[in-house]
């Protein structure tokens, strides 16, 4: 597996989560995607540049699609 496919592999699991409603603060997504806390941030950075509208959610106390 190359190092692009294990990238798209992630990104594709993180939106899952998310519609999914799973995740929680960033170190449980970290661990559910196998990587650390700054590439996780990274990772959120890319898809929100992409138009993925993700917000912390103070009151539910995870990550959510703002739009779903």
């Amino acid at each position: 597996m190359t190092a692009q496919h294990i990238y798209r592999q992630r990104l594709q699991y993180l939106i899952y989560m998310l519609r999914h409603h799973k995740p929680g603060g960033a170190m449980q997504l970290a661990s559910k995607l196998g990587c650390s806390d700054r590439t996780l941030k990274n990772y959120m950075a890319k898809l929100r540049k992409d138009g993925f509208d993700i917000k912390y959610s103070k009151a539910l106390q995870r990550y959510v699609l703002a739009d779903e």
